[in-house]
């Protein structure tokens, strides 16, 4: 590759980027189309949609072809839908589709990649890794319109647990509803159901679990046990306080391990002590709620 310092420049733009850089960036920090052609001769660069290259070497990642996606579009589209998802981390989504909202009618050749069409509001776009995509409140708008309400639900928890805005985010939803719109709709109802939960569940799993317990009477999640003098206890998933019964989510990743299954065991008897009922569901359990909920309330 040369190492000329105009190169250099271009080299260092298209490594934050993914390994991606239009021509228009190169021609601006002062490659020509003349040195672009014989790069590509040479094979130190690829052009994989026209105007679009990536520099050869650089990582073939899921994130550089949906960089690539973007830029195809002339900048005009981004990361959308179940690809936004991902880029943002929400539970249930990794990387895997390429999917782009676009404006336009603009046609883009990209192996494997679905385009939705519909307008975009720059209150609505942001940078995630330097790729330009739907915000997160937009993204659950529109996942609400083409994934199932229980999977969306999941994503709606993880955005909340790791800090959206109840508030931003209600305040999108209602701004791009209208009539028969499914996303918003979705969306709004999630949010009417947050508000008097007052905080987000802790995994996806936990998520799984309330909505197996749907339909038992008086269950909370997130509650703080205390004693009778007022001591801090514990603080279980869910609970049916009146009841005294405990229902924690039990999965590999979080009570796995001699330390983990130590600290449960000395909160098991801890909440045993104040005549607390510990229950444990798992994954598998939750995909049989009817038998689940027979269970806890015999």
């Amino acid at each position: 590759m040369p190492a000329s310092a105009p190169w250099g420049a271009a080299g260092e733009l298209a490594a934050s980027r993914h390994g991606v850089l239009t021509r228009h960036q190169a021609a601006d920090n002062g490659i020509s189309a003349k040195v672009i052609r014989r790069l590509l001769r040479t094979g130190h660069l690829r052009e994989p949609a026209p105007g679009v290259l990536i520099v050869s070497g650089a990582p073939d990642t899921w994130r550089q072809r949906v960089e690539v996606a973007t830029l195809a579009s002339r900048s005009a589209g981004v990361a959308g839908f179940r690809s936004a998802a991902a880029l943002h981390g929400f539970d249930g989504y990794r990387p895997g589709p390429l999917e782009l909202l676009i404006p336009s009618r603009r046609h883009i050749e990209l192996p494997d990649l679905v385009v939705h069409r519909g307008p975009m509001d720059r209150r609505d776009l942001c940078m995630v890794d330097a790729i330009a995509s739907t915000s997160i409140a937009r993204t659950l708008c529109d996942l609400g319109s083409v994934d199932p309400p229980s999977k969306v639900r999941i994503a709606f928890e993880s955005a909340w647990r790791n800090g959206c805005s109840l508030r931003s985010l209600r305040s999108t939803a209602e701004r791009l509803h209208r009539p028969g719109q499914r996303g918003t709709k979705l969306v709004l109802a999630l949010l009417d159901e947050a508000v008097p939960q007052q905080q987000a569940t802790e995994s996806a799993l936990e998520v799984r679990v309330e909505q197996a317990l749907r339909g038992i009477a008086g269950v909370v999640r997130q509650h703080t046990v205390r004693s009778s003098s007022g001591r801090f206890v514990a603080r279980v998933d869910f609970a049916i306080p009146e009841l005294r019964i405990a229902i924690e989510a039990q999965s590999r990743q979080h009570h796995f391990g001699p330390q983990r299954e130590s600290a449960d065991a000395t909160r098991e008897v801890a909440l045993l002590a104040q005549g607390w009922v510990v229950r444990y569901i798992t994954d598998a359990q939750c995909r049989e709620p009817h038998k689940l909920r027979a269970s806890i309330a015999s």
